[in-house]
Formats: C-alpha cells, sequence, structure tokens
C-alpha cells in the first residue's frame, strides 16, 4: 500500500467526522495557546521589571504546571470519546483488507494532523493574545506594564515539547483501543448497547454518607489550621460520593419514572426514559463529571475575586498602621521589658530624626505559649506527631498573656487583679470555665471579657486565640522559663508590636521602615531563637496587590479552561447518545411520532438530567463555603458576605453560560436524531 495512502485517508477521515474533530481541535488550540501564555508570564524575565511580582510570577508557574496536567488528563478523556465513535469506521478498514498497522498509521497520520494544525494555531493565538494577556495581568497585580511585543522562544519550546509529549501519549492510547479489538466487536460498536442496570443501593446509600461526612466536615471546621488539615480529606470525600450518587442516584431515578405510568405512557416521555434507563451507568458518571468541573469552577472564582475585591481589607487586618515594628523570642529573659522600652525610644528618636510625627500609636507586649485546649485547661506536654489523627484540631490553640496595665491602656478601663486572678477571652468556640489552667499553672477566671482583641493588637492567627489577662505577666511568664517542647525549643514565646500613623506620604513611609528594620537587626544581633523587623503597610501593597491579582488572573484562566472542558464533554455526551438513540427515533417517526413530539421527548429528558450537575455543584458550593472562608482567613480575609456575594454571582453566570450550553447541544441532538 502506497505510504501516500495512509495520510490522504487519515484527512478524509477528519473532514468526514469535523462534528467530532472540529471542538476537539479547538480545545487543543486553546489549552496550547493558554499553556504559552502562563508559560511566558511565568518562566521568562517579562515580570522582572514589574516591581514586587515574584509572588505572581510563581502564580503562572504553578498555572503552567496545572495546564500540563490537565491538559494530559482531558486530552486523553475527549481523545477515548473521539476514538470510540469511530469504530465502526475502523472495523470497516479491517473487513476490507487492512491490518492492525495498517489503522494504526492512519490514526498515526490523523494524531499527527491533529497535533499540527492545534500547535500552529495555539501558538499563533497564544502569541498574538499574550501582549492582551500580559497588559490584563497587569492591571491585575496593579502595576504599570510595557507596550513593546515580546516572543518568548523558550515558552515556544516548551509548549511544543510539552504537547508533542503528550500527543504522542494520545496517539499510543487510541492505537491500543483499535489493536486489542475483534473485527467483529469494531463493526458492532455502535449496536453493542449496555444491558439496563439495576440501582445499586449499597453505592447509592455509600454515596450519601461520604457526601454527608464531606458536608459535616466542611461545616463543623471552626479554624484555619482545622480547615487547611481537612479541606483535601472533604474534597475527596464528596468527589467520590457524587460519583456513587449521580451513578446509582439516576438508575433509582429512571426505574421509578418507569414505574409511574402517567409520566413514562407518554409520548414526550416514552423513548427518553427508555434509552436514558440503559446508559445510566455511564451517564451518571458523565454527570459527576461535569458536577465536579463546575464545582471547581465556583469555588475557583467565588475564593479568588473575593480575596481581589477586599485585598486593600485584608492588607489592613495583616497591617493595621503604616508602620508595625515586631520583635519576638523564644525562651523567657527577665530583661525583655527593659528591651522593648529600648525599642520604643530608639524607634522614637530615629522617626523624630527623619523629621516625622507619631500618631495613633498602640505598643504592647505579651507572652504566648501554644498547646491543646480540654477540660477548661491548655496541654502543653502533648506530642502532636504522636496524635495527628486522633486531635481535634479546632482544640489546638494558643494563650496569650497581658498585664494588667497594658490591657488598661488598650481598652481605656481600669481593672485590678490579684496574684492567680485573670480576665479571659477567648476566639472561637472554646469554652472558658470558673478556673483556666496552662500547664501546671492554674488562674480563677475573675471576668470574661469579650473585647476584641484582634482588632486592639491584630495578629493573623492559624488556631484559636485565648487571652489571659493577668497582675504580674513577666512572673507569670517566667514559670514556663524551663518548659521545652518536643524539639528542644523553649515553649514561652515573647513578643512585642509597636504599630503607629505618620504624617508621611507612601515613599516616606517606606524610606524610613528600612531605617527601623536595620535599627532593630543591629540592636539584637546575636539573640537566638529571636526575629525583629519592621512592615510597612505601603511597601506590603505590593505583595498583597501581587499575590490576589495572580490568584484572580489564574483563577480566570483555569476556570475558562474547564469551562470549556464542561462544554466539550457536553458536547460529546450528546453527539454519542445522539447517535446512539438515532434508530430508536427513526422508529417511532415510521409509527407516527412527528417532530415536534421527539423535540417535546429531547427536552424532557435533557431537563430530566441536564440541569442535575449544576444543582449539585451548586449545592456542594453552598455547603463547602464555610471552610473556604476558613481557608482565606489564612490570607487575611475575613469578610463571608462578600464571599457569599461572590460565589453567588459565579453560580448565575455560570447557570447562564450553563444554559445556552444546553440550548447548543438539544439543537445538536435533535439533529441528529430526527
Amino acid at each position: 500500500m502506497r505510504s501516500g495512502l495512509y495520510p490522504k485517508i487519515a484527512a478524509d477521515g477528519i473532514r468526514k467526522n469535523g462534528r467530532l474533530y472540529i471542538p476537539y481541535i479547538a480545545t487543543s488550540t486553546l489549552m496550547i495557546a493558554v499553556f504559552y501564555i502562563m508559560h511566558m508570564l511565568g518562566f521568562t524575565d517579562i515580570l522582572t521589571n514589574f516591581a514586587g511580582s515574584g509572588t505572581a510570577k510563581d502564580m503562572m508557574i504553578f498555572g503552567t504546571y496545572i495546564m500540563a496536567i490537565f491538559g494530559t488528563i482531558f486530552l486523553f478523556y475527549t481523545q477515548s470519546a473521539l476514538v470510540k465513535g469511530r469504530l465502526k469506521e475502523f472495523g470497516l478498514y479491517s473487513v476490507l483488507g487492512m491490518n492492525r498497522k495498517d489503522i494504526g498509521k492512519i490514526i498515526f497520520y490523523e494524531t499527527v494532523i491533529t497535533w499540527a494544525v492545534s500547535m500552529a494555531g495555539g501558538l499563533l493565538a497564544g502569541i498574538g493574545l499574550s501582549k492582551l494577556a500580559e497588559l490584563g495581568f497587569a492591571k491585575m497585580i496593579d502595576v504599570k506594564a510595557s507596550y513593546d511585543f515580546y516572543l518568548s522562544a523558550s515558552s515556544v519550546c516548551a509548549t511544543i515539547l510539552v504537547y508533542s509529549f503528550i500527543f504522542f501519549l494520545i496517539f499510543l492510547n487510541a492505537y491500543r483501543q483499535v489493536r486489542f479489538a475483534d473485527t467483529i466487536n469494531l463493526i458492532s460498536a455502535d449496536k453493542a448497547g449496555e444491558k439496563p442496570p439495576r440501582a445499586n443501593w449499597f453505592a447509592g446509600l455509600t454515596g450519601f454518607a461520604l457526601l454527608t461526612a464531606g458536608y459535616v466536615i466542611a461545616l463543623k471546621i471552626e479554624q484555619p489550621l482545622a480547615a487547611l488539615m481537612w479541606f483535601f480529606i472533604a474534597v475527596i470525600l464528596v468527589i467520590i460520593g457524587t460519583y456513587l450518587v449521580l451513578i446509582s442516584g439516576s438508575v433509582l431515578m429512571c426505574r421509578l419514572l418507569q414505574k409511574n405510568r402517567r409520566f413514562y405512557y407518554k409520548t414526550n416521555h416514552f423513548v427518553s426514559v427508555s434509552s436514558m434507563a440503559c446508559r445510566m451507568k455511564r451517564n451518571g458518571a458523565s454527570l459527576a463529571s461535569i458536577c465536579i468541573l463546575i464545582t471547581m469552577i465556583l469555588v475557583m472564582i467565588s475564593s479568588t475575586s473575593a480575596l481581589y475585591i477586599n485585598r486593600e481589607q485584608t492588607l489592613s487586618n495583616h497591617y493595621p498602621r503604616q508602620l508595625n515594628a515586631v520583635a519576638m523570642r523564644y525562651g523567657y529573659d527577665s530583661g525583655y521589658k527593659e528591651a522593648g522600652e529600648t525599642f520604643e525610644e530608639g524607634i522614637n528618636d530615629l522617626v523624630s530624626k527623619y523629621g516625622a510625627s507619631i500618631t495613633d500609636s498602640v505598643i504592647y507586649y505579651d507572652y504566648t505559649i501554644s498547646g491543646y485546649y480540654n477540660d477548661y485547661k491548655l496541654d502543653i506536654d502533648i506530642n502532636p506527631m504522636e496524635n495527628i489523627t486522633t486531635l481535634d484540631y479546632d482544640n489546638v490553640a494558643t494563650v496569650m498573656f497581658i498585664g494588667i496595665d497594658k490591657y488598661d491602656e488598650l481598652t481605656g478601663e481600669d481593672k485590678s487583679l490579684e496574684d492567680g486572678e485573670a480576665i479571659v477571652s477567648s476566639s472561637g468556640k472554646l469554652p472558658i470555665g470558673t478556673t483556666i489552667a496552662v500547664g501546671d499553672s492554674v488562674f480563677s477566671v475573675k471576668e470574661r471579657s469579650d473585647r476584641d482583641f484582634d482588632k486592639l493588637c491584630p495578629d493573623i492567627s492559624l488556631v484559636s486565640t485565648i487571652v489571659i489577662v493577668v497582675k504580674d505577666v513577666d512572673g507569670v511568664a517566667s514559670g514556663f522559663a524551663d518548659r521545652m517542647d518536643v524539639t528542644g525549643n523553649p515553649m514561652i514565646c515573647w513578643n512585642w508590636k509597636y504599630c503607629f500613623d505618620t504624617d508621611l506620604n507612601a515613599e516616606g513611609q517606606i524610606e524610613l521602615n528600612g531605617i527601623i528594620g536595620h535599627y532593630m537587626n543591629q540592636e539584637l544581633p546575636n539573640l537566638a531563637h529571636s526575629t525583629r523587623y519592621c512592615a510597612s503597610h505601603e511597601e506590603q501593597r505590593n505583595d498583597f496587590y501581587k499575590t490576589f491579582g495572580g490568584l484572580f488572573f489564574l483563577g480566570i484562566l483555569l476556570s475558562v479552561i474547564f469551562l470549556i472542558s464542561c462544554v466539550l464533554i457536553i458536547y460529546y455526551k450528546q453527539i454519542s447518545e445522539g447517535f446512539e438513540d438515532q434508530s430508536g427515533f427513526g422508529i417511532m417517526q415510521k409509527v407516527g411520532m412527528t417532530r415536534p413530539e421527539i423535540k417535546k421527548s429531547i427536552n424532557s429528558q435533557m431537563l430530566m438530567v441536564f440541569f442535575i450537575p449544576i444543582a449539585f455543584a451548586c449545592l456542594h458550593l453552598a455547603f463547602v463555603l464555610p471552610i473556604i472562608h476558613k481557608l482565606l482567613m489564612l490570607f487575611g480575609h475575613n469578610n463571608m458576605p462578600l464571599l457569599i456575594t461572590c460565589a453567588g454571582v459565579s453560580a448565575l453566570i455560570c447557570g447562564i453560560f450553563y444554559a445556552v450550553t444546553y440550548k447548543f447541544t438539544s439543537n445538536a441532538y435533535l439533529r441528529i436524531v430526527s
């Protein structure tokens, strides 16, 4: 057989199956274009001129890896669906005398053609849109971008190498599907059908139990550290539960509809329900895949948009004043109070010499110690690594000891305490009794305060915080001087903070911040277990805007890819089912079923199953929002109403897009069956 015949047959096969290949090539082109853009933004020097863009570059690098992994998985899925639709054609080639090697050559040339077209289109689109993406990215991270056009040779090479490897794997998978199939099975692939599956109550109940467990975890978590520990477990439970519930539940739904004679024995329901019942196991898996993709889109967009919109407030949560001087050291030293006074005097002197004045200042020091809170006691001897599977991380807490004099200064009150007495405040839902113990030290709770100490002395914490106000804070801290953790480091930690505003502009604040930071590092140069720094609100703005802007930009790009992927899954699902149902509707037309009745039957089928994924996705989003809120608190975001608003808007937009997809794919299905 002439060698030039194989490329001709391959090109002719792609042309005749354009309904299957055009969406596949378009999606491959889009993925290649996005991969090039992300690689260019993340791996080249194009962002080096953007001040403070290091974190944003890391976001793009992370997105590049995600695109490579997701591209591989999804293109494998679409190619498998595409090859399955052509098995009969390959079977006819076999009947006409072609062996598996010849068919493999046809598949190879088809893969080469789709690779070449996708690669050329993807690189052209990526290069052409790269400047627009760069300008959009610069807008997101609040920097000025250059309008000079930039072509990245390294990104072109990386894109070609990565997606050439992906298409090579796709070819091997496609050839495998044909290589080990009998000719008879290939020819009759479109008539094989499926036996009507039985409703699997065990799988359905197991899926419902897993979904419930995932929802309970999401609702129960109170603290960011616990959310970080349990989030992926909850996600896995929800994903597995979704697949089991939709696979078994969809079968059960069809069985119940068939038993309902008033519903089932109608022209617009009979054919659609019968065909659905025979393929609901596979149909349920597709619906679950669509549901998971939509849930991922909603979670990404709602969380990243909330972070981006609320970035200024989040920045203020971390750095409430223009300049924030911080010193901390593990261990106890009787000279800490004097050290804090030295810092204060030195900083005041530096500010004065710089020609600025201090306003709205707050200064305090405290001691902190962490442990596991249970039965009104903080256990500081527990080894978290030995109890990692049994600990309730909502009960992991940090105790902050503050002196009564500083408490009165911060609150404007005039309280008095005796030795052994305490005023106690706690974040979260940690209970406070009449006494509270920290290790071997027991305090009588004289008063419970509802003061929001996060506003008085802001400190973003991963765990619950218990504030214990005592008469002699240094005396209490000295009692823990000899306590060491499992690594041999001191448990008690001294924290000193001096936060204040000035009359300086942004440039002056940043410059003064550098002067104060240099002074603090020189003042205690050789102390072990110590940290000293000064953070400027204005200087940190760059990093916050770059981080949240980069996350939002990445979320938009990935959501677009996931949306397109979701549309493609729905499209291939409808096309394949259309060909499967074509003969059934043909028979019904011969016995008198009209085109309007066919359309009603199709709409009935679509409405029964098509909106199940988005309904489940919105349900998932509603239950996981609390744990997402806890995770966003790790960034300093604590605006739940904004997160709910972003989630609602995201769900609305996604719903509109989904409805348009429904209309488009239902028309394609109608054209096939009628």
